[in-house]
């Protein structure tokens, strides 16, 4: 069956094997049999096929890569950051809204207890006994008499006040 499709020829092995270093006559020839026997083989050399091989980097696109990863970074530390300080922040609000309200009882339970401590009739008996204070009587009370009637005076607040507009109202009300 091979025989039916190379035409009768047989595989060169040599093609296979470690390639030793062989004189450029010996290139020649393999060439030529090659191109006679019609076989689509192309040698390359060993240095332009690694080279083909290797991958061309772009040192812009790295630096761009390596920038734009170290922005991602930086921005889910600075997240990560600030929902933590948040958090902190938070947790001292609450325990001191909840010493405000505890602040906030105590000063209502102290009120409280000035209050039933400190009753008007203890404060009137302190203030007697040790300040020597009375109660005002009727004697005490002096009543002061105004004038025959009371009167009232509208003030044109759209008038201007300046100083001769007020020194001219003086006059006018002596009238």
């Amino acid at each position: 069956m091979s025989e039916h499709k190379n035409h009768g020829l047989a595989y060169d092995l040599s093609l296979f094997e470690p390639e030793t270093k062989r004189s450029d006559s010996d290139k020649n020839k393999s060439e030529k049999a090659e191109k006679k026997a019609g076989t689509n083989i192309i040698k390359l050399d060993t240095d332009t096929s690694e080279k083909a091989q290797r991958r061309k980097r772009n040192p812009v696109l790295i630096l761009v890569i390596s920038l734009l990863t170290i922005a991602v970074t930086a921005i889910c530390s600075l997240i990560v950051y600030n929902n933590v300080l948040i958090n902190e922040y938070n947790e001292k609000i609450l325990t001191a809204n909840q010493t405000i309200e505890n602040q906030k009882n105590l000063q209502a339970q102290y009120q409280l207890q000035i209050d039933r401590k400190l009753t008007s009739e203890l404060v009137k008996q302190y203030a007697e006994q040790n300040l020597g204070m009375t109660l005002a009587n009727s004697a005490q009370k002096e009543f002061v008499s105004l004038a025959d009637g009371d009167f009232g005076q509208i003030v044109d607040g759209e008038g201007s006040n300046s100083f001769f507009d007020s020194f001219a109202r003086l006059f006018d009300r002596s009238k």
